[in-house]
């Protein structure tokens, strides 16, 4: 057994693929399962029950995780205190906007900074446009967003998905409304908005306008976050656009979200960079873990 093979069952695990890990460590699925493989052979039973999908661990295969990720973490902590002293003080800065930060950039940060906890990561919440700015400016090493920016040398990176949905008070006259909105309807009502720079608004927008809808409403509040405009929506002021992801990580009882007439309205979400990120690098680490943070998403 090797830190490589407990690296490879981890990822399988965690993914709940053979082939989706092989994607996030970019080493074939012949691969990944030679590994897993061989790790059943030492210990002489079974790891996964492959008959499911995703796969299942077997009692044996959680015991495994376990034991793999408190391995892990204990080896690259002692590989690190002989690494040279530029890797050990490295240091990452990121800029994200609130979807992405929440659903996949914050718990991967936190799982990364356990397995290396002399690396220091710095991340600022912000809006996607800000995001473009601090990437264009090199503030960030690397930048998350929910809008691509028009920048053809860019490394540009499809990191995951999300549907932006309308969120509106749970209380009359919306309890009697219809799971799918007509967009009519949207030009009546007293909306909700974030401040210019949210890709998440801007993504509503833009597809309004391409289901024959000029976004022009009556605004009667405006915010500067998803969590500001969650909590005007509760108290009954009006309607807003908000990440599906986000509302369902809200404990606010008071809002419902709702789709409108024409089916999801879903969005990519970018990693972006202005400067290629070195393979190895801590940069480029700490983005496989981001990978393997939305692999999760996906499963469930």
């Amino acid at each position: 057994m090797n830190d490589e093979v407990l690296k490879s069952f981890r990822v399988v695990a965690t993914a709940g693929s053979l082939s989706r890990a092989a994607q996030i460590l970019r080493l074939s699925q012949p691969t990944i399962s030679r590994h897993v493989q061989q790790l059943e052979e030492e210990v002489g039973t079974s790891l996964l029950d492959r008959s499911s999908h995703p796969l299942v661990l077997t009692p044996a295969g959680a015991m495994i995780l376990e034991f793999a990720g408190r391995t892990l973490t204990d080896w690259n902590t002692l590989k690190q205190s002989f690494s040279s002293p530029p890797f050990i003080t490295s240091s990452i800065e990121i800029a994200s906007s609130t979807v992405p930060a929440k659903v996949l950039v914050l718990p991967a940060v936190a799982r990364f900074l356990r397995d290396y906890p002399s690396i220091s990561v710095h991340v600022s919440v912000m809006n996607s446009q800000k995001v473009i700015q601090a990437v264009q400016r090199e503030t960030v090493d690397v930048g998350f967003a929910g809008m691509k920016p028009d920048e053809p040398s860019w490394r540009i990176e499809v990191i995951g998905q999300d549907e932006v949905c309308l969120i509106v008070p749970d209380r009359l006259p919306y309890r009697k409304w219809p799971q799918n909105i007509p967009l009519h309807q949207l030009e009546k009502l007293a909306v909700v908005e974030r401040r210019e720079g949210s890709g998440t608004q801007l993504t509503a927008y833009n597809m309004l306008r391409e289901r024959g809808i000029a976004p022009r409403f009556h605004v009667v509040c405006e915010v500067d976050s998803h969590e500001e405009l969650i909590e005007a929506v509760a108290t009954g002021i009006g309607v807003g656009f908000a990440s599906r992801q986000v509302v369902a990580r809200t404990c606010q009882p008071q809002i419902k979200a709702v789709r409108l007439q024409g089916g999801p309205i879903v969005r990519d979400l970018y990693a972006l960079s202005k400067q290629l990120v070195k393979d190895g690098s801590p940069t480029a680490l700490l983005l496989s873990y981001v990978r393997m943070q939305n692999s999760v998403m996906d499963g469930m």
